[in-house]
């Protein structure tokens, strides 16, 4: 009985904690390539930055790619974590960009 209690809780907590991670809605204002280092160890290269609105800050982020992920106009979810953008998809995949700016 004290096993079943503490699965119970445990799973309680686990819940608690996804939907403590809320998302707030953005528009994907416009890409470009751009030159850009992300870290020290990872020199420049043309990587694609994003500006992304979400309210009224828009957000300049970019990821270790030159693949285009996400279209002009195109609707996201996502939440902001220190120097992190965590984007989530369709399908409920979590994509992290780095915060290179805000406007």
């Amino acid at each position: 009985m004290k096993l079943r209690k503490r699965i119970f809780c445990i799973a309680i907590c686990f819940v608690a904690v996804a939907l403590a991670q809320s998302y707030d809605s953005g528009t994907v204002v416009k890409w470009e390539k751009q030159a850009y280092a992300i870290t020290a160890l990872h020199p420049a290269g043309n990587h694609i930055v994003y500006s992304i609105k979400v309210g009224a800050v828009t957000y300049k982020v970019a990821r270790r790619t030159a693949k285009v992920e996400m279209a002009m106009g195109q609707q996201i979810q996502c939440r902001v974590e220190k120097n992190s953008m965590i984007v989530r998809d369709e399908k409920g995949k979590e994509m992290k960009y780095e915060v290179v700016g805000t406007e």
